[in-house]
């Protein structure tokens, strides 16, 4: 990731756009769902790509997951390890590269991605999948959420069924349906699509 790129998301956090933008109001019923369903292991080890301030890496941290979030912008895991102490929680914040996770291979029960993939662009894609593929252990689940191809929104780029079964499912995954949702912030919606895969060889 460019100089420019991270500074554009440190100032985010800085200034305090990314409560309009992206940061949801409320725990995600998508993955509240995800929880009550037990679609992950008691006590497993699990990882929110693209964690930004660290709102749904503290929500799966109370359900007793040891939690690993990861974000390029260090002002957003500042702000992320403050909410932590504050809240009484343990979740391990990385500022890294998520297409260079520091996470040991296979060694992940469960992913989820609120926004991540959908800001790559094709450069970058291919080693997001591959990283994703690396550190999930075979028969973990990955929650991706991102832009529709319809969405108008600049810089961000579709997570529609062509791409997901491009990138991922020639690493290793198997997906289920492509569900439209909207991303809700402060600021409006965004047009998204969510998918579930299973990480499977």
């Amino acid at each position: 990731m460019t100089e420019s790129i991270a500074s554009f998301w440190d100032l985010a956090y800085d200034n305090g756009d990314y409560l309009k933008h992206w940061e949801s109001p409320h725990p995600p019923l998508e993955l509240a769902a995800i929880v009550a369903a037990s679609i992950i292991p008691p006590a497993a080890k699990v990882l929110d790509v693209g964690c930004g301030a660290g709102s749904e890496a503290i929500f799966l941290a109370r359900f007793g997951f040891q939690v690993t979030g990861v974000d390029s912008s260090v002002r957003a895991i500042t702000l992320a390890r403050e909410r932590a102490a504050n809240e009484g929680v343990e979740v391990v914040f990385r500022a890294d590269d998520a297409t260079k996770l520091p996470l040991a291979d296979q060694s992940i029960s469960f992913a989820s991605d609120r926004g991540c993939f959908h800001v790559l662009d094709d450069d970058q894609r291919p080693d997001y999948a591959r990283e994703l593929s690396r550190v999930l252990k075979p028969g973990a689940s990955f929650l991706l959420r991102g832009a529709r191809a319809d969405c108008d929104e600049e810089g961000v780029f579709a997570v529609d069924a062509g791409a997901i079964d491009h990138y991922f499912v020639s690493q290793g995954f198997t997906r289920g349906p492509v569900v439209a949702i909207d991303l809700v912030a402060e600021s409006g919606s965004l047009p998204s699509n969510l998918v579930l895969l299973k990480r499977v060889r």
